[in-house]
């Protein structure tokens, strides 16, 4: 818990000291008491000690309420405040830019991203991704509505375009596959980059959510529609897939080469498959283009969703307050007992312990720090604040295999592999609100999918949208096949904040179907601060489903091992984790080993997180609030307690030691020698 306003307390300690001092220094009472001749005999007696005991008890008892009060109040005022994570609620479009850059593209592309950031300026509120084509396609960044994020890749795919130094990986990754400009596979994969895809890839079991579907979601194709090699899935497919999954696509031709007025032209083709998307057909210099599709996309309905977790700063003052007002209750009962007018104390004893301050003003003030420290427990707040966000400095990266094998089905309950990396990433990003996170795959090539965000909610789709390569272009991969783009990113990671922890979580299953040993993947110079290494698997194993890049991926009718990867020797070829490989990775990365299975607690995959403390920013990811306002009917309380805390004081100071003499009026008589007179002075 940490203090927005912590010079509130050395202002409350200084208060405190003053009112001390007020309380200790010498009164004129002290020169105002009376001698009582024989006063040990009358403090002898059983009725005077029991009325002293009881006096003094609910005296400290007034003392202690009215120091609980004080010390609650004080740091009620400073506005304790904590991280905690709230999930908002979002009404959203989502919107893939898509991308072909193959080379009939390439004097072109750089145009057609500076026509994806206006179009990324004029959206409001809508969720908006990247991803490039060729061969094959990579995910820029995912959906998300983090805008400053969007616009700054968006700039480095123009340096990349325009062939801006240290910008050629930029493209890596999509020319893995047979041919080069596969259209239709390219639009496929950007309709598998919205949430829910997973789910309908996977079948019903993956736990994905099946409600994505009801939101609108658009594709924004850029491309000349010039096919060069045998595609998994040609344009028609693709559009007929993107109208039964309710995907609206605008295209954005930058070049229309048709000749004549054949429906078999590049153009042509292109221009009636998104039409019978529901979409339009623009091309790329025309002025309508953007503000057309701007419009179409916003006449579309928007959909709640329930947005990934956020860190905010937030104010924590729930248990100060209540403490406070059981204390000031408390107060007000140890006063009522203390009252002069209702005590069962000698009429000596009454006239010694009346408050200094007038009576009249007593009940007002403790009944004013009663309804004070109530209204503040109520939280009252006005219209117009914002709650901060938070943020740690901490780097978090996930290397994730997307090998074939990690779709075998031995998790938890014959679950493929994925889904419990899936669910572990997000498990982890809760344990590290406000971090910055960052996703790679690999495969036969490593990518990164995700640069450093602190937006969840692209985390969040991210993961849904995990998927293995497609199995026909598997080669046989290498565990460590991350190594380089693992060191690069933590390099720059290192470089542009030195002082910010770097975490690496490796989730993988350890199998090696590369010909060769696999390289080590310590990335060296102290660039990992902590993680873990993920392990996924059984010694069993499991079958693992074909990966075609097809919709009906989810297997045949019949449930037979025709939908399975085959072995070389017949029937379904089974994948077993290898623990002794991914420790070899632990120790090369000096992080622990922890095997994940179903129904696994967090917390041994964060034995290493190393979080940081989050400290209050003013990006985009605050959230609207109220302006809160019970620290100041808190301080008000305060200051209200402390003549109480005077009061108490003095008649502490005031209270007979035993054996001394009281201070009083004269009795008539002596009390000290006539036990009568004593009676009626105890009465």
């Amino acid at each position: 818990m940490d203090l927005m306003f912590w010079w509130m307390l050395p202002l409350a300690a200084i208060a405190a000291a003053a009112a001390a001092w007020t309380a200790l220094r010498r009164r004129a009472w002290n020169e105002r008491r009376r001698p009582v001749a024989h006063a040990d005999r009358l403090t002898a007696l059983p009725e005077y000690q029991a009325a002293l005991r009881r006096h003094r008890a609910w005296l400290a008892a007034a003392g202690a309420a009215c120091a609980v009060l004080l010390v609650t109040t004080a740091v009620a005022a400073a506005r304790p405040v904590d991280v905690s994570t709230v999930t908002p609620g979002l009404h959203n479009r989502d919107i893939m830019l898509c991308l072909d850059a193959s080379g009939s593209m390439s004097s072109a592309d750089a145009a057609v991203v500076d026509t994806f950031a206006e179009l990324a300026r004029k959206f409001d509120g809508e969720r908006i991704g990247l991803t490039v084509f060729d061969s094959t396609a990579i995910q820029v960044f995912p959906l998300t509505d983090d805008y400053a994020y969007a616009q700054e890749q968006l700039k480095l795919a123009r340096d990349a375009f325009d062939g801006k130094p240290g910008s050629s990986g930029f493209l890596d990754g999509t020319w893995s596959g047979r041919g080069s400009s596969l259209i239709g596979d390219g639009l496929a994969s950007c309709l598998n980059s919205f949430p829910g895809a997973a789910a309908r890839r996977t079948g019903p079991g993956s736990g994905q959510s099946s409600d994505q579907h009801q939101r609108s979601r658009s594709v924004v194709l850029a491309t000349d529609n010039l096919l060069s090699g045998e595609p998994i899935m040609t344009l028609d497919q693709a559009a007929r897939l993107a109208r039964d999954r309710a995907v609206r696509v605008y295209a954005l031709n930058p070049g229309d080469l048709d000749y004549g007025r054949d429906p078999d032209q590049p153009g042509a083709q292109l221009r009636a498959a998104v039409e019978g998307t529901g979409g339009r057909y623009y091309s790329l210099d025309s002025p309508d283009a953007v503000a057309g599709i701007v419009a179409a996309v916003e006449d579309t309905e928007t959909a709640g969703i329930q947005g990934a977790p956020r860190a905010v700063v937030s104010d924590v003052p729930g248990v100060l307050l209540v403490t406070a007002l059981l204390s000031a209750l408390a107060l007000c009962l140890a006063s009522w007992r203390l009252d002069p007018a209702r005590a069962r104390f000698p009429r000596s004893l009454r006239q010694l312990h009346r408050p200094r301050v007038p009576k009249d003003f007593s009940w007002p003030r403790r009944a004013a720090i009663v309804l004070l420290v109530l209204a503040a427990a109520l939280r009252p707040g006005l219209p117009g604040g914002t709650a901060e966000a938070a943020s740690r400095d901490l780097n978090v990266f996930f290397v994730v295999d997307t090998t074939t094998s990690m779709v075998a089905e031995d998790y938890g309950a014959g679950a493929p592999r994925l889904d419990g990396v899936r669910k572990d990433i997000m498990d982890i990003a809760k344990e590290l609100p406000g971090a910055r996170f960052s996703v790679i795959t690999f495969d036969t090539s490593a990518h990164v999918r995700m640069p450093l965000s602190t937006d969840t909610l692209a985390l969040q789709t991210i993961t849904d949208v995990l998927e293995p390569q497609v199995t026909a272009y598997a080669k046989g991969s290498s565990i460590t096949a991350a190594r380089q783009v693992l060191a690069e990113r933590l390099t720059a990671a290192r470089d542009s904040h030195p002082g910010r922890p770097r975490l690496v979580y490796y989730l993988g299953d350890g199998e090696q179907t590369s010909g060769r040993e696999p390289e080590a993947l310590n990335p060296g110079g102290g660039l990992v601060d902590g993680g873990a290494v993920l392990g996924y698997g059984t010694a069993a194993g499991g079958r693992m489903k074909v990966n075609t890049g097809m919709e009906d991926d989810a297997g045949a009718a019949d449930g037979g091992d025709g939908q399975y990867v085959q072995d070389t020797g017949g029937g379904a070829a089974v994948s077993v984790i290898d623990e002794g490989r991914l420790r070899t990775i632990a120790g090369q990365l000096n992080v622990p080993y922890v095997h994940r299975a179903a129904g696994d607690a967090v917390s041994p995959m964060m034995q290493q997180a190393h979080p940081a403390a989050a400290v209050h920013t003013q990006e985009d990811g605050s959230l609207a609030t109220n302006a809160e306002l019970y620290w100041i009917l808190a301080a008000g309380a305060f200051l209200l307690a402390l003549p109480e805390g005077v009061v108490i004081v003095r008649q502490l100071r005031r209270l007979p030691r035993p054996g001394t003499a009281v201070p009083g009026p004269a009795a008539r008589g002596n009390a000290a020698t006539d036990p009568g007179r004593a009676r009626e002075v105890l009465r």
